[in-house]
């Protein structure tokens, strides 16, 4: 396979003209424009890996081919679009923290000099439309605490927190009024000494999706949202895992 792979990389515009129909081998040359002996020769590895086959009308690809092409584009989409969005790949000391599923299908946005706010924009739409969210932060944003508080309160969201003790400090100190009657009116939060290495948040209702929240020194720097099974059961495993070891804050808001 890893042959075929490697074959697909240098010649996919090949397999791509000929799955557009039936070919014969003077209009293939002439539609990729590589020499007549370099489309023998990729016809012949073609075949050999049995994604193509010579027919009366021409050369077709074989139902294996198509589905294997079909693979292969995916892969080379959602490559090109992880390596277009690597800025928001978080650097972590231990990679294991961070799965590929998070990046399969996902949608990238990210801050940019003028549209700075946009991710923010982003995770206020998301918040809004959910009914139970559960995730964890290393940072306060101040618009943030003003959306929950008012969901909260207004009976309109479950909500699921774990941040860190100097972040639940800082909440009870500047926002103790919205804090406590969010925490009265059910809002859970757990604090944790783990060190969080970027924002997640888990929506579970109405619709499940995850959200990957990347910061660069406290600075948002986008935002990677997944609705795939795969990346919300990794999330779900994550969230599990830091919230088994989070406490209950040990000083409650006054």
């Amino acid at each position: 396979m890893k042959e075929l792979l490697r074959l697909l990389l240098r010649r996919d515009d090949v397999v791509a003209a000929i799955r557009a129909g039936p070919v014969d081998i003077r209009t293939l040359t002439d539609t990729v424009s590589v020499s007549r002996p370099t489309v023998h020769r990729c016809l012949k590895q073609l075949i050999e890996h049995e994604v193509v086959t010579e027919t009366p009308r021409g050369y077709v690809l074989t139902s294996y081919g198509s589905l294997f092409f079909d693979q292969y584009q995916s892969y080379i989409a959602e490559t090109d679009a992880l390596h277009e969005n690597r800025d928001l790949i978080p650097s972590l000391d231990d990679p294991s923290h961070l799965s590929g599923r998070v990046f399969q299908d996902a949608t990238f946005t990210r801050a940019v000099s003028f549209a700075p706010e946009k991710p923010i924009a982003e995770i206020e739409s998301i918040v809004k439309d959910a009914t139970k969210i559960r995730g964890f932060s290393p940072v306060v944003v101040g618009r943030y605490v003003s959306l929950f508080h008012e969901k909260v309160t207004e009976d309109l969201l479950d909500a699921e927190l774990i941040i860190s003790p100097n972040v639940f400090d800082y909440l009870a100190e500047t926002w103790p009024e919205q804090l406590n009657e969010a925490l009265s009116m059910g809002l859970t939060v757990f604090v944790t000494d783990e060190t969080l290495p970027y924002g997640l948040i888990l929506i579970d209702e109405p619709t499940p999706q995850l959200c990957l929240v990347v910061y660069d020194d406290g600075s948002l720097r986008g935002v990677v949202q997944n609705n795939q099974v795969d990346a919300i059961e990794w999330g779900n495993e994550l969230y599990d895992a830091y919230r088994e070891r989070a406490r209950e804050p040990s000083v409650s808001a006054e």
